[in-house]
């Protein structure tokens, strides 16, 4: 993962402690940042998904495999059950 971005930092730190609700800020302060930041759409989207957010996680795979589709196969199995 790219951790120049201070905010995608701080959120993998956050899930890291198991504060979501941070990791979900900051994550989504790293997208507002870098629209082309995959790892946080990956990060928002899995916390989305446990917490029931299937439409959240589905919108946010989506636009992490739009960045890497060479992705696709190892998000797929995160996101089976959407």
């Amino acid at each position: 993962m790219n951790t120049d971005n201070p905010h995608l930092q701080a959120a993998i730190e956050a899930v890291q402690r198991n504060d979501m609700i941070t990791a979900t800020v900051e994550a989504t302060k790293a997208i507002q940042g870098n629209p082309d930041c995959y790892e946080a759409y990956i990060i928002r989207g899995q916390i989305s998904m446990a917490f029931g957010d299937n439409r959240g996680a589905a919108e946010d795979m989506k636009r992490a495999l739009e960045i890497r589709p060479d992705l696709q196969e190892q998000l797929n199995g995160q996101y089976k059950n959407i």
